[in-house]
């Protein structure tokens, strides 16, 4: 991460003061915990909390009163289940590296008046889930919290981004993560449609984005890729703008200013997927020949506005090309290869929110393709007909 994160009320400061060993991974504190089995025998566990960022490395107060555990049943001096006290139950979501916890318990302060309120801050909700689950080990076992917690959590985990991201701890995302992390992903064109594509990737864990344009920035671009342009932004080269942009949030982040052919491949053979976002046949087909060549799987994007008695209506695009796919979609000539005027493809009348919502429907079937989204009856040809708001989609069997 880009700097140390700090609680400014000395939270963290605390619990290192009352000996307490714990690290930040994978935007989760996580704290050693003693406890006793079923079985009345020592054991070593994990307490974990999702990291309630304030601001770029201020951790806040507990966004609630739930913790996770990594390790068996916690049980007291009688070998009973301390659960009827932790409340919550059985649980498994990945924490960090391969470490799943096995329960996610909910336990509140109970005041002197026998009332339940929520921690206060981070110090006291670690504490008080500490001195519960461990209070049977240390009466059995005085040293349990001293030697016994020497652990070594590791050297801290590298992340993609510049800032924590709490956002998948909270939603519980790691696992789904994962399948797509390893991804080197290129993004041909940075158009309407691909600047939108970058956008969206650039929120999940893909290893790499790698991009691809020849052209240069103009005015028509702000009006129709996401966020504010300033006027410094004009006639910069569309890959160096956004890559100096997106960096700023993620590393990772690289490009090539070429156009993409046969003859000029840049760095093409090392994505493992790619997203096709040109608008013109003689472009789209160049690419495409390059693509299949090296058998890389992509998704190609396309877009078709028309203005018919005032209002105007067309469709938009996604088709996923991989090796179960590439014969279908080559013998249906879905892809537009040729340039003509008349047809819907090539009438260049591009909106923001479709964009953007073509955009969105090629990252779903991204994402679809590996597993992050169900899909039980997978389409490989997504067709969104603007007048009806209706997905038609085309599959295999």
């Amino acid at each position: 991460m880009s700097s140390l994160l700090v609680a400014p009320d000395g939270n963290l400061a605390r619990l290192e003061a009352k000996g307490r060993r714990f690290a930040i991974r994978a935007n989760y504190i996580v704290m050693a915990v003693p406890y006793l089995n079923c079985r009345g025998e020592l054991r070593r566990g994990f307490i974990a909390d999702p990291l309630n960022l304030t601001g770029g490395t201020e951790i806040g107060l507990p966004a609630n009163h739930q913790m996770y555990f990594l390790g068996e049943d916690p049980s007291g001096l009688d070998g009973q289940s301390l659960l009827n006290i932790l409340g919550g139950g059985a649980n498994r979501t990945l924490i960090f590296d391969d470490n799943y916890s096995s329960y996610y318990f909910s336990h509140k302060i109970v005041t002197p008046l026998g009332q339940m309120r929520d921690y206060g801050s981070l110090f006291e909700k670690f504490e008080q889930y500490y001195q519960v689950i461990s209070g049977p080990a240390v009466y059995k076992f005085p040293e349990a919290d001293q030697l016994f917690l020497d652990v070594d959590f590791g050297a801290d985990l590298q992340s993609l981004f510049n800032f924590p991201d709490t956002h998948s701890s909270h939603a519980e995302l790691h696992e789904l993560n994962r399948r797509i992390s390893h991804l080197a992903v290129g993004i041909v064109g940075l158009g309407g449609t691909g600047s939108y594509v970058l956008d969206l990737l650039s929120k999940t864990p893909v290893k790499a984005l790698k991009l691809f344009d020849d052209d240069e920035y103009v005015v028509k671009n702000s009006y129709r890729s996401p966020g504010t342009t300033r006027f410094e932004d004009f006639k910069k080269s569309k890959v160096d703008l956004y890559v100096e942009r997106y960096s700023s949030f993620r590393t990772g982040v690289t490009g090539q200013v070429i156009r993409v052919t046969q003859d000029t491949p840049g760095a093409i053979p090392d994505c493992d997927f790619v997203f096709l976002c040109v608008d013109k046949g003689e472009s789209r087909a160049k690419v495409v020949e390059l693509l299949n060549g090296l058998g890389k799987p992509f998704i190609d994007v396309g877009m078709g506005l028309t203005r018919t008695d005032g209002p105007l209506n067309g469709r938009v695009r996604a088709t996923l090309v991989d090796d179960e796919t590439r014969s279908a979609v080559l013998a249906g000539s879905i892809l537009p290869m040729v340039d003509n005027a008349d047809h819907e493809y090539q009438t260049n009348i591009q909106i923001a929110e479709l964009n953007a919502l073509n955009a969105a429907l090629a990252v779903i079937l991204f994402k679809k393709r590996f597993g992050y989204y169900a899909d039980t009856d997978p389409g490989y040809n997504l067709l969104m007909n603007l007048d009806r708001l209706k997905i038609f989609r085309e599959t295999l069997a």
